[in-house]
Order: C-alpha cells, then structure tokens, then sequence
C-alpha cells in the first residue's frame, strides 16, 4: 500500500526480506507465493532478490526512518499473514526486525492489527469484484 513512498535502495531491501519471510515457513503456500509477485510488481522490479542476501541475516540498514521502517513493517506483517497463519520462524523473523527496527512490542501489536484489517478489507473488495 505504501511501498511508492520507498526509495530504489529500500525497495530492493525489502524485496530481500519478503522473499525471506514467504520461504522462512519452508512451506510454498500459494497466497504468500502471489502476495510475493504481486509485491515484486508493486515494487517495480523485476530481477529477483540475490538468495545469498536472502539467507543472510536481514539486513535493514536501508531504513533509516521510522517512516521507511513502519512501511516496511506493515507490508512484512501483511505478507506473513498472507495464508491467515503466523508459522513460529515467521513470528520469530518479524520480532527480530521488530526490535532491529525500535518498535515495542505495543508498537508491533498496532501494525499487526493493521496489517490483519488491511488483508480483510483487501479480500472483501477482491470479493465485491467477483461479484
């Protein structure tokens, strides 16, 4: 949703990071599988992330705003929960950035349930479209 408002060095990190948390589950679930093409159109992009990068620690140094961070936050969280099921290494992967990134836990608790509303109202209008 807010992934315009991310400069090209913040769109390629981010890109490194949702292809980590839609594989870190070691399930290929569909919806995570779109979500993630449909984030790479979104962002722009077209190569592929380098995997090295992606099994790598996350690296988040390309944030360094609470802006770019809570952009990035909100669009890990609305990846993860894709498949309406939080796996443990995912939770695990978004409280490590979580607190990489200074968030408390209240703070997390708010962009999740962000997140959860976002996923909702989206599969309601995809929904409405389908008549």
């Amino acid at each position: 949703m807010y992934l315009h408002l991310l400069n090209r060095k913040q769109k390629e990190a981010f890109l490194v990071l949702a292809q980590r948390i839609s594989m870190i589950d070691g399930e290929d679930d569909l919806s995570e599988l779109d979500a993630l093409s449909d984030l790479k159109g979104r962002l722009g992009l077209t190569a592929n992330p380098d995997m090295t990068a992606v099994l790598a620690d996350p690296d988040v140094s390309a944030f360094g705003t609470r802006k770019s961070r809570v952009i990035a936050m909100l669009e890990l969280l609305t990846l993860a929960y894709a498949d309406n099921y939080l796996h443990d290494a995912e939770s695990d992967m978004i409280g490590n950035i979580s607190q990489d990134f200074g968030f408390d836990q209240e703070e997390l608790n708010k962009l999740a349930t962000w997140a959860m509303s976002a996923l909702a109202l989206s599969r309601e209008g995809e929904a409405l479209m389908e008549g």
